[in-house]
This record gives structure tokens, C-alpha cells and sequence, in this order.
């Protein structure tokens, strides 16, 4: 379950969203509805709003995480509109597809998250052989890493 501690001078508190927030559901574009929960809390910089995709599968599966950040005092609701934006955004691209029993790079572009043992792209869990086996086709190109945060 996804957690945050926040510390602010010495004190500290623990936010889930998934535990405080409230239902959103959203159907892709290919037709898939999708459940996530979306809460928006205070942070030592501002506000921060993050949706959690709410799965029934976590062994193949890794709930996606969307989030913005905003300035104190901004508007919540206007700041839950942006954070649906970017989930829309986000839910109505696909990166990897599926034949031949394995996965593979749709175009030439991948994104996701690292976790740590595994990568999630797409939601799916790989591991890190998985995620290799899906660059497999690009063998021998060029490639760029770049890692960002989450609400950028």
C-alpha cells in the first residue's frame, strides 16, 4: 500500500490515499474502466494531489500513481483537474504491446516507473529480465535514461 510520511519539524504524519481518498472511475480509450483513488493533502512545499490505480492483481500488476504538486492556497479542485488531466494523458497511452507471448516496445519511446526488484510500464509488473526482453528489438541502437519525479 502506497504511504506518505511527511516530516515537519519533527512532527510527522502518515497520508494513504488509498485508505483517505476518494473513488474516481475513468474508461480508457480502449474502452477499460479503470478505478483509481484520488486525495489531495498538504505537503511541507504546498499541496500535493495524487491519484492511485486501484488493481485486484498485484502479482502481475503495479497500481499506476499520478500526482501534481501546487503552491499553498491554490485551488483543490482546480488542482484535482489538472491530476485528471495527467491520469487521461497517462491512461490513453500504451507503451509496450503484447504477441508472440512476450512483450515488446510499441514505438520507440518507453516509460514507467523503476520499483526497485521490478519496472512497471503499462501497469504491468516486469522483471528486470522482462523489461530487458521488451528492448530487445532496439539491440545495438542508441538510448537516453532519464529519471524525474513523479509530479513533474
Amino acid at each position: 500500500m502506497h504511504k506518505w510520511v511527511i516530516d515537519d519539524n519533527g512532527n510527522s504524519f502518515v497520508h494513504s490515499t488509498l485508505d483517505d481518498g476518494y473513488d474516481f472511475f475513468i474508461t480508457d480509450k480502449w474502452n477499460v474502466k479503470l478505478h483509481f483513488k484520488i486525495s489531495t493533502f498538504m505537503v511541507p512545499s504546498g499541496l500535493a494531489s495524487e491519484a492511485i490505480e486501484v488493481i485486484d492483481d498485484p502479482v502481475f500488476h503495479e497500481p499506476r500513481v499520478y500526482m501534481i504538486l501546487s503552491n499553498f492556497g491554490s485551488d483543490i479542485e482546480e488542482a484535482e483537474n489538472q491530476l485528471k488531466e495527467k491520469l487521461k494523458k497517462g491512461i490513453n497511452k500504451k507503451y509496450l504491446e503484447y504477441s508472440d507471448e512476450c512483450y515488446s516496445i510499441k514505438g520507440n519511446k518507453i516509460k514507467g516507473r523503476f520499483m526497485g526488484e521490478y519496472f512497471e510500464v503499462d501497469g504491468l509488473k516486469l522483471s528486470p529480465e522482462e523489461f530487458l526482453q521488451t528492448c530487445r528489438c532496439y539491440e545495438g541502437w542508441g538510448f537516453s535514461l532519464k529519471f524525474h519525479d513523479l509530479s513533474e
